[in-house]
């Protein structure tokens, strides 16, 4: 007995580390801004041999703004003038704002639009009143294989909630879609978040709860809304799912950092209808992206603005903030550093938390990944909005 547990532990301790994730370049993907399109925040989706990259300037879903385009036939090295995406949604309004993502393509080879119109103008009053409650549309548009237009459809406020806010998710082995939505189901109420789910290529949405309402003691202002919003989807094999949830507030806020709250994690056994209670990770940070990673070996990996913290992390320069690359051998349990980029591809030290907006990892083999961001610099010496990609491989050289 005692022989066979020493052979044990040797193997234990000759096991080989797990294998890293690569960085192989880390370069601009797209700035048009010096034509009048910024895009500090935009989708990127692979549809009929194209690339398409949608985008508008990162904002909390100001009056005003709407979604522009840019095509590329050789993977971004060159792309069309941008132009204005799918105007047909647009109503006129000023105060209106319309966020669309390209997602896709499904199993049917359908491309999807998915995204929210809001009328409640942000900067109408001041910042509080303004993202205190925001009534919006659930917007999906549906371009099937060989058509030239998307037939869009817009589920008003008060379908699933009162507030949506959508993002592509996932499209799962089985052909279900899967989308990500937060929001008050009513006014005064907190943020819940939750998945919409199709399984018939995007024409019926149903809505499942992820992370419910929390109580009202979470609140820092009894005035302002709280709880669970993004989130982050993984598939595993067998139907599961992992969720990771960004919260806000007293809600898995670090003593050390009060600016700053852990991810929490939820997970599904069937595919999305039922969800685990959220649990706190150990994961810090916010602006990461709807859909995540499950590498070959099994681990996850997602993306998300370092946090405020300064000791959190470990960081080269303590001025740095920028883009916090983590792993997961736990379905998402527990999360270690797997890269930090303190810097921007110029060199430039992304010196504020807002520097690197929410990604979108875009899959460009069975071991290689883009991670596409947004650039966000905007203060009195700066003004840069621009979309950067990070490419990722694992396995073999």
């Amino acid at each position: 007995m005692r022989f066979s547990c020493l052979l044990l532990i040797a193997g234990l301790g000759s096991a080989a580390a797990p294998e890293p994730v690569r960085i192989t370049s880390f370069s601009v993907l797209f700035d048009a801004q010096a034509k009048g399109f910024p895009s500090s925040a935009g989708t990127v989706a692979r549809w009929n041999g194209k690339l398409l990259h949608v985008f508008q300037k990162a904002s909390d879903a100001a009056a005003g703004l709407r979604p522009s385009i840019a095509e590329s036939n050789d993977d971004g090295r060159t792309w069309t003038e941008p132009k204005p995406w799918m105007t047909e949604v647009f109503t006129g309004d000023p105060r209106e704002f319309i966020g669309l993502s390209p997602f896709g393509p499904t199993r049917k080879g359908t491309l999807l639009a998915v995204g929210f119109r809001t009328r409640r103008a942000v900067r109408e009053g001041n910042y509080k009143q303004d993202v205190r409650w925001r009534p919006g549309e659930f917007l999906i548009g549906r371009m099937t294989k060989g058509a030239s237009k998307f037939e869009l459809k817009s589920h008003e406020s008060g379908t699933f909630l009162g507030e949506q806010f959508p993002a592509p998710g996932l499209i799962l082995d089985s052909g279900r879609i899967v989308v990500t939505v937060w929001g008050a189901a009513r006014q005064g109420e907190n943020w819940q978040a939750g998945v919409l789910l199709s399984d018939d290529d995007g024409l019926t949405w149903r809505y499942r709860p992820v992370g419910p309402p929390v109580d009202n003691s979470f609140r820092d202002d009894p005035e302002m809304p709280v709880g669970f919003n993004e989130q982050t989807l993984f598939e595993l094999p067998g139907g599961r799912l992992v969720s990771l949830l960004r919260a806000r507030a007293k809600l898995g806020r670090l003593v050390e950092s009060p600016r700053d709250t852990w991810y929490f994690r939820a997970e599904s056994n069937d595919r999305g209808e039922t969800w685990s209670k959220p649990e706190a990770t150990n994961l810090a940070g916010t602006g990461a992206p709807s859909a995540g990673i499950t590498l070959p070996d099994g681990s996850l990996l997602t993306a998300s603005r370092i946090p405020y913290s300064r000791t959190l992390y470990k960081l080269a320069d303590p001025n740095a903030f920028g883009l916090h690359l983590a792993r997961s051998f736990d379905r998402g349990k527990t999360w270690r550093t797997e890269h930090i980029l303190e810097k921007g591809p110029d060199g430039r030290l992304f010196d504020n938390h807002y520097n690197a907006m929410n990604g979108q990892f875009l899959r460009l083999s069975s071991g290689e990944w883009l991670y596409v961001f947004g650039e966000f610099r905007q203060n009195t010496k700066e003004n840069v909005h621009r979309t950067l990609a990070v490419r990722l491989a694992f396995g073999k050289r």
